[in-house]
């Protein structure tokens, strides 16, 4: 009788662990041991996923070397897939030894993970959108006058994420461009 060891309801396994006398440890130890055949196909594993890593990491270098984001936000994006990468990796390798369930866990941390900062990250999207619409629009353009809310002044510069007005005072205000998304705003004087 084969017991699916990764089972946490099976209730013959909990049994025949607690009537003889092994611990958790021991049998992870086992698993590990059974698990020594596998060897090769585990260093395959490792290496092919290290030169995958490197490759991907060296596309996506290469890939946010073209924007115009500053370092610190490619930085940061560069890190947190590194991270994700190496522990698909992990992951990969734990369901290949058996410990699957580990495995799931590591997969689900890092979904989770990624939903979390795609959820913080709307705000950043409904910028880029709205930015794209804007750049598309005739009516408006760097060195226009325009006014938005109270503020009275000219486009100074737009980008992804903002626009930069400059009022007759000299103040420079800065909107993210999904501000002129949902508000009312009026050109008064094309350049």
């Amino acid at each position: 009788m084969r017991i699916n060891v990764f089972n946490p309801l099976n209730l013959e396994l909990w049994y025949a662990v607690a009537m003889s006398g092994t611990s958790f440890s021991d049998r992870i130890f086992e698993l590990l041991a059974k698990s020594w055949d596998r060897l090769p196909q585990l260093l395959l594993t490792l290496i092919v996923g290290f030169i995958l890593i490197k490759l991907i990491k060296a596309f996506l270098h290469g890939l946010v070397g073209y924007s115009k984001a500053n370092s610190a936000l490619k930085g940061i994006l560069l890190s947190v897939l590194d991270v994700a990468l190496w522990i698909f990796l992990i992951a990969a390798l734990m369901a290949q030894v058996g410990l699957t369930q580990i495995s799931l866990a590591l997969s689900g941390t890092v979904a989770i993970s990624a939903l979390a900062l795609s959820a913080g990250s709307t705000a950043f999207v409904q910028d880029l959108v709205a930015g794209i619409f804007l750049a598309q629009d005739p009516d408006f353009n760097p060195g226009d006058r325009i006014k938005v809310d109270e503020v009275e002044g000219v486009v100074e510069r737009m980008d992804a994420r903002k626009i930069r007005l400059r009022d007759d005072k000299g103040v420079l205000h800065i909107f993210p461009n999904s501000h002129f998304d949902r508000s009312a705003w009026m050109v008064l004087k094309k350049r």
